[in-house]
């Protein structure tokens, strides 16, 4: 019989850490963001962190990490940046995370990159797309000569790009960085990248920057925020920051300066990184879900994920799902065009509220969404 109690991060013991920690690695992922170190900083930067641990008689069987919002609803900690995220189980336990949820007090909780071993997945979960990586199986050179042997043109290409960006502006060089400044600009690349691209600022909220900064200066424990660059004499051109442990780096954010885009200088970043990464102690280079071009060129490992709202068993859990099947049944009698602004201002909301903590700052966010998807529809 499983029991539940629900902590915040510092008052985790270390037993319990160790088991959590366990538990992360024995998915097979060695992803940073399943582990209680990432838990642990993001609780130091909001305050609705919570902690699901699930024990029987033989210890912790289970464990949740998440933010309680109002409602019994939750997201698991980290969003809008959880890439990765899963209820944790030892191996011999059968409870699905539907069970778990309920014995939590979680009546609702939005996953976007779940990974789960339930067969069939919980009901109002669909397939997310995979998370797509670069997994080195021996060296980094070989990772390279694989991804090369699948893409030969565009790794040929990105050999000419390198030539041609160190003859005319000198050497180039791939470097890990601990310069706050450089972060800074980092995130300013970024944020402009977003206006210019109508996608919602998650870096806007105090909440996201106050968490980078604390892995970026986060000296003890299994992950830490890391931050590569691609410079080119004193110019820097790339960078790509993103926690990192276990082996992984997993990145969150990638932006180069947009006067040296004729070289590619993102995917040259990553191009480097992967060759060297024996040099930077690296086995595996996690990019997410996404269908950026770039990312199948560099990917030889894919692990599925779900995303979906996932309801516990209860009676005004169905009722909910009900109205919301009512409204979906709605929109599609719409029409077309009608129902597809719904579904994208729907998702580009979702996005927002795991982002955004206040009322405020999830109004303009839908404000400015509403007037980008408007834009797009007048368009066509």
């Amino acid at each position: 019989m499983l029991r539940c109690e629900t902590i915040k991060a510092d008052a985790l013991s270390a037993r319990d850490r160790k088991a959590w920690a366990e538990m992360a690695l024995a998915t097979g992922l060695a992803s940073p963001l399943l582990g209680p170190d990432f838990a642990i900083a993001v609780s130091a930067v909001r305050q609705d962190v919570e902690i699901a641990l699930f024990r029987d008689e033989r210890g912790l069987a289970a464990v949740f990490a998440f933010h309680r919002r109002p409602g019994g609803f939750a997201r698991p900690i980290g969003s809008a940046f959880s890439d990765i995220h899963a209820i944790l189980r030892r191996a011999d336990i059968t409870a699905r995370d539907e069970d778990l949820l309920a014995l939590a007090g979680i009546s609702r909780a939005r996953f976007t990159a779940l990974v789960t071993r339930d067969k069939p997945p919980a009901a109002g979960l669909d397939a997310a797309g995979p998370s797509l990586a670069a997994v080195k199986r021996s060296t980094g050179e070989a990772l390279v000569a694989e991804l090369q042997a699948n893409n030969p043109r565009r790794f040929k290409d990105l050999r000419r790009r390198l030539r041609k960006l160190e003859a005319e502006h000198g050497p180039v060089r791939l470097e890990t960085c601990d310069n706050p400044e450089t972060l800074g600009q980092l995130i300013g690349w970024k944020r402009r990248q977003y206006r210019e691209t109508g996608r919602h600022d998650v870096l806007a909220p105090r909440w996201t920057t106050r968490m980078m900064q604390v892995l970026f200066t986060r000296r003890e424990g299994a992950v830490c925020g890391r931050l590569y660059t691609l410079t080119v004499g004193d110019r820097l051109i790339a960078a790509e920051y993103g926690p990192e442990g276990h082996g992984t780096f997993h990145p969150w954010l990638a932006a180069y300066d947009p006067e040296m885009s004729a070289y590619s200088p993102g995917h040259l970043l990553v191009y480097l990184l992967l060759s060297q990464m024996d040099r930077l102690g690296l086995d595996r280079y996690e990019m997410g879900t996404g269908h950026e071009d770039y990312k199948t060129h560099f990917t030889n490992h894919s692990t599925a994920l779900h995303n979906g709202l996932v309801r516990a068993p209860r009676l005004e859990e169905q009722v909910r799902a009900a109205a919301t099947h009512l409204v979906r049944v709605s929109l599609a009698l719409c029409g077309e065009r009608v129902r597809g602004f719904g579904e994208r201002l729907h998702s580009r909301l979702d996005h927002i509220a795991a982002a955004e903590t206040s009322v405020a700052g999830r109004c303009a966010g839908l404000t400015r969404a509403a007037g980008f998807l408007l834009a797009g529809q007048r368009s066509h």
